[in-house]
């Protein structure tokens, strides 16, 4: 009732037809109870039209709520650019075929339709065009590198995409920790690929210091309170790598509660530090 009336009243009004049930109606919406039994809600005049957030209303009262007038109109602005990031298509960019084989292995799909009828639905493409999300995912555009820094010691490994990063480079950062803190390691390499803004740099930078043994992950993107890339988000939710039930921070602050994220707003990136018990040794400086 609230989504109908609020369309109403954006509109040119209309009637909400009652039978056997009074409408819960919201306070900030004017409506007049009709002799049948019907609410009819008028329209709105522009600065006051309501809106409908997480199934609250709210009216765009300029000034008084943050979900209302020019603000309003800004903040959707952002926040339809920043979803709309991972579907820009992209052009000569070539999938690498192993991680793109090893994805379709992973899900386990049928024969029921083609390679690219599989790739469209899962994000890759858009149409006939590549997606920002599937260079990203499958391509060659981006840089996850991990680096193992060390008095004596000097390790990295770089994987070109994100299907590689979390398939070559997550499991042998994680191989040699406690369950709990591979979780909480896994948590934050993970949220920090889903919330890069990859239109600043392709760079994720991940530093392993030993003593006190520590990671350091710094990417592109200052913080930002939902995920920034919706179609790498399905992806993930499809690898089962994502968890709908609790939030990201909550799952690491489980094991550090004094996990915090850091901004630098000079350089537009955010910096997550996170205390490890041991470290797995890198293997010698390879590209995947």
């Amino acid at each position: 009732v609230p989504e109908t009336a609020c369309a109403f009243a954006n509109s040119s009004g209309g009637r909400i037809i009652c039978r056997a049930f009074e409408p819960e109606m919201p306070p900030e919406i004017p409506y007049i109870i009709e002799a049948d039994g019907s609410v009819y809600v008028p329209p709105l005049v522009w600065h006051k039209k309501p809106s409908v957030l997480n199934g609250k209303v709210y009216r765009r009262i300029e000034g008084q709520n943050v979900i209302s007038g020019l603000w309003a109109k800004s903040i959707m602005a952002a926040d339809a650019h920043e979803f709309s990031r991972d579907d820009f298509p992209v052009e000569n960019i070539e999938l690498n075929e192993r991680a793109v084989r090893e994805f379709m292995q992973k899900i386990f799909v049928d024969g029921d339709f083609s390679r690219e009828e599989f790739l469209r639905r899962v994000g890759v493409y858009s149409g006939k065009y590549l997606t920002f999300a599937g260079a990203l995912m499958f391509g060659d555009i981006l840089r996850v590198k991990a680096v193992l820094e060390s008095p004596s010691e000097h390790a990295e490994i770089e994987a070109s995409n994100i299907w590689f990063a979390c398939t070559e480079i997550l499991p042998r950062l994680t191989l040699a920790l406690s369950p709990k803190c591979a979780e909480a390691f896994t948590e934050m390499f993970v949220n920090s690929l889903l919330h890069s803004d990859y239109n600043i740099d392709n760079h994720v930078n991940i530093t392993i210091i030993p003593d006190p043994a520590r990671v350091i992950i710094n990417n592109p993107g200052t913080i930002r309170g939902s995920i920034r890339n919706h179609r790498l988000q399905k992806m993930f939710d499809l690898l089962g790598i994502t968890h709908k039930k609790l939030h990201g921070l909550d799952i690491i602050k489980k094991y550090m509660p004094n996990f915090n994220l850091e901004e630098d707003m000079l350089e537009l990136r955010t910096i997550s530090t996170l205390n490890i018990e041991g470290h797995s040794e890198l293997p010698n400086p390879i590209i995947l």
